[in-house]
């Protein structure tokens, strides 16, 4: 367990209690999943993509998540095709008839939603649940088949007697935490349809997740919002003194009062040598006069993450040198910017990669106390897609297409010098170039120390 300091604990009692009083005196935000019809069209688009079998997404049961002492949260891929974020949902499309060599075929014939019968007794402490005979089910989840998960078992042998084929998921989602619950999901698969053939289908998935959908991008716009206020009050609250969680619960706390579920990861707040230490998120230093600091946080909205990095002077002004290695950073950002569009790559190598642009700028832009240029100090890629989570699935050698979002955010680490500067900010792919998303928060070191001094 993370050990908590006094000061930092009573400033997360003060943020829970304010939070409590705002609640009491507002409408509270509800989860906004957008249209269900949105989730019926990428099931379609799966269907229309596989066609050749059944599809089964298991959704996480409370087992999966510390209920104890976070929220419950929905595995990815099974959110993204139902918008279903209680417990122990399956969800199976079958379509009308195999997919032909030729492409016909692939429509949908069934989708049917499986969800627990009510647990009124647990609902007590839970709070109410939709179950499958209410009445409003289907409207409520969007599916015109709504039956309990005990019903489960047969409807999928049924399925398999014309399409003995199961797609699903074969592998977890990179960095998910999720390799046991994919490994009991495919065991128990295994179990009830022993002779059916398994595919994977997160590549699909991962393929249709990486372009996102207006009401996708609606929610990442939201997220970006709440989280480039957060920065704005860490701007303003940043001096000499300073604890680094301090700040760290400061800008959860602002975020989450406009609307943000929980952290799109843990926050980094590292100042001096810790600024140089990529996923700092101890935060347990105090902040000195004459470092810099690095506020590497950001909130996710109705699911959607966001994810923007700032570095600041710890007493409001930059040094010469922290001001050079600044600005060499912000000009290699800048040129990521104007060169991101369509046809481009976050991947290394090649003419059209983000990334060799970002390095070569700032290889070729000051050095290190040794004269030696300052690529060698730019230890990360430059980018990653963002969506349902901050490194959404991806394939990093795909050309951007428009509506994709993706980070923009080159950095310099130098231990030596304690410096460490990254600025990172989410962009949207448009047919002609790039939308820098959180474009309201100042990037110039004048912006900043400007700020910083009110």
């Amino acid at each position: 367990m993370k050990r908590i300091k006094p000061r930092g604990f009573l400033i997360l009692q003060i943020c829970g209690v304010i939070v409590a009083a705002l609640l009491a005196s507002a409408p509270a935000w509800s989860w906004d999943k957008g249209s269900l019809a949105d989730y019926h069209d990428r099931r379609a688009r799966l269907v229309r993509e596989t066609g050749d079998g059944v599809v089964v997404l298991f959704g996480y049961s409370e087992d999966e998540i510390a209920v104890s002492t976070t929220s419950f949260r929905q595995n990815e891929m099974f959110y993204y095709l139902t918008g279903w974020n209680e417990p122990d949902g399956i969800l199976m499309l079958v379509p009308k008839a195999a997919k032909t060599a030729g492409g016909a075929g692939g429509e949908i014939d069934k989708e049917i939603f499986f969800i627990p019968s009510h647990d009124f007794r647990q609902e007590k402490w839970t709070g109410p649940k939709v179950g499958p005979d209410d009445a409003d089910a289907a409207a409520r989840t969007g599916f015109p088949s709504v039956k309990s998960t005990s019903l489960f078992p047969a409807e999928l042998q049924e399925a398999l007697k014309s399409l003995p084929k199961i797609y699903t998921e074969l592998t977890p989602q990179p960095e998910s935490g999720e390799d046991h619950f994919a490994q009991d999901m495919v065991a128990k698969l295994r179990q009830l349809a022993p002779l059916a053939t398994l595919a994977d289908a997160r590549p699909l998935l991962t393929r249709m997740r990486m372009v996102k959908s207006p009401s996708e991008l609606a929610l990442i716009r939201k997220a970006v919002e709440a989280s480039v206020e957060a920065h704005f009050a860490a701007m303003k609250a940043v001096h000499p003194g300073v604890w680094e969680y301090e700040i760290a619960a400061l800008m959860n706390y602002e975020y989450g009062r406009r609307g943000c579920e929980w952290p799109s990861y843990p926050p980094i707040v590292g100042s001096g040598f810790y600024s140089t230490i990529l996923h700092y998120d101890q935060d347990d230093h105090q902040m000195n006069d004459g470092d810099v600091v690095l506020m590497d946080v950001a909130g996710s909205y109705s699911g959607y993450a966001s994810d923007i990095t700032r570095t600041l002077p710890v007493n409001g002004h930059f040094t010469a040198r922290q001001r050079e290695i600044y600005e060499i950073v912000l000009g290699a950002q800048n040129a990521v910017l104007a060169a991101a569009k369509p046809g481009m790559t976050l991947g290394r190598g090649g003419t059209n990669s983000l990334q060799s642009i970002a390095y070569n700028y700032i290889n070729t832009h000051g050095n290190d106390l040794h004269g030696k240029p300052l690529g060698q100090y730019f230890i990360h890629g430059i980018g990653h897609n963002v969506g349902l989570n901050v490194h959404d699935p991806a394939d990093y050698g795909a050309l951007l297409q428009p509506n994709m979002v993706i980070t923009d955010e080159p950095g310099i680490y130098i231990p030596e010098e304690k410096i460490g500067v990254r600025i990172e900010d989410d962009l949207l792919i448009t047919e002609t170039g790039a939308e820098l998303l959180s474009r309201r928060l100042p990037r110039t070191v004048d912006e900043i120390e400007k700020i910083m001094s009110h």
